[in-house]
């Protein structure tokens, strides 16, 4: 009877220990799942999205959150330009308005485009991510957190190095202006007896006091000293924003950027930032307007790709320029300001008034007469600044 009593005892512990494990077995709660509490979701300034590049505001970006369909804990950020020129009424014309969503620059110099693959930490209703991805040659270090209501993206980029890399150069004393223009239509001074090219007139221009007592090249060194080119793709300038200033400011970040390799430089501009520090500075709205309007045009097809530029290093000389398909572009679209009667009778009022302009005085009406004519056959323009170390 004993032997019998421990022999059932013994049977059910064992029956009692194989049923627990197919139990544990069957758990479904032992792999915990990860539910991303964000569906794919487009941020903008308007909508939420908070983003930086070196510690600096960003505007005109868009960042796409987009959860992995089979992984809660993972998502990719797709970050790119956006530029809503129904934002800005009057800077363009109903029919440019019409295309309300036009290509613009990435937040990365010369990528359009840029995704990130991110792990994320999920809380709640919100998530957060960091890391460090190495893309092009570029080192990208991320950190941020979303939630339906926004997206804070922070990121810190290392560009690969050029020539250029965090070097600052100092605008030339001298010659602070790079200027070439030649044509095969000379500018008819006195008709039948004095012709003159109109790079020798432009640059004579450039060595007479237009500006008060002070001549263009000399104004110019006055309010702009130096420009740093960042390993971070940033290009910032140091500046005055007044003559009589004491200090040197400096522009802000992710307003200019570039990219460098082999006396090629791509200059990319953000017109967001750019149009927010004009009102920030007080610029009437014509003068904003006038500004932004004839050169929205050409700035636009430069947007994605940057404006081409060329730069020639010659010990501690630097030259920057546009050279002539791109610059005659440029001078294209402003040739009407000059064209304007209004803006003529100004410049031939500040000319009358200034004794030491006598010799330009014949040569102004001429000039903007054979402008069109001028354009028309030019065979070489660069157009630019001089630096040193």
């Amino acid at each position: 009877m004993k032997k019998r009593l421990l022999f059932c005892l013994m049977a059910g512990l064992a029956c009692g220990g194989f049923f627990t494990s197919c139990s544990d077995d069957d758990d479904p709660t032992t792999d915990e799942v990860v539910i991303c509490p964000i569906a794919q979701t487009t941020y903008t300034d308007a909508s939420g999205l908070v983003l930086t590049y070196s510690g600096q505001p960003v505007l005109g970006k868009q960042v796409v959150f987009t959860p992995d369909a089979n992984d809660g804990s993972k998502a990719t950020l797709t970050i790119s330009g956006v530029l809503d020129l129904s934002s800005f009424t009057g800077l363009m014309n109903s029919r440019e308005n019409a295309s309300a969503t036009l290509a613009a620059p990435g937040v990365i110099p010369g990528q359009t485009t840029t995704n990130l693959t991110v792990d994320l930490t999920v809380s709640g209703d919100e998530v957060s991510f960091e890391g460090t991805t190495d893309q092009d040659g570029c080192t990208i270090a991320y950190e941020g957190s979303a939630s339906e209501g926004g997206l804070t993206l922070n990121l810190n980029v290392t560009m690969p190095a050029n020539d250029l890399t965090g070097a600052t150069w100092t605008i030339s004393g001298e010659a602070p202006i790079h200027f070439v223009w030649e044509s095969d239509k000379q500018i008819s001074i006195v008709p039948g007896m004095l012709d003159m090219p109109i790079g020798d007139i432009i640059n004579l221009a450039l060595s007479f006091p237009l500006l008060g007592e002070q001549t263009v090249n000399g104004a110019l060194t006055q309010v702009f000293h130096s420009v740093t080119f960042g390993t971070d793709g940033n290009i910032t300038a140091e500046y005055k924003k007044n003559m009589t200033d004491a200090e040197w400011a400096t522009s802000p970040l992710n307003v200019a950027q570039y990219t460098a390799n082999s006396g090629s430089l791509r200059l990319f501009l953000n017109p967001s930032m750019i149009i927010a520090n004009i009102q920030n500075a007080g610029l009437s709205r014509s003068t904003t307007t006038d500004i932004v309007t004839n050169l929205m045009p050409v700035l636009l097809q430069y947007l994605a790709t940057g404006i081409p530029m060329t730069y020639v290093q010659e010990g501690t000389n630097l030259s920057v320029y546009l050279e002539t398909e791109t610059a005659l572009q440029f001078v294209e679209a402003l040739a009407p300001i000059f064209q304007d009667e209004a803006f003529v009778a100004q410049i031939m009022q500040m000319i009358a008034s200034n004794p030491s302009l006598g010799q330009l005085s014949n040569m102004i009406t001429p000039v903007l007469q054979q402008l069109p004519e001028v354009i028309a056959a030019t065979t070489n323009m660069e157009v630019g600044v001089n630096f040193q170390k």
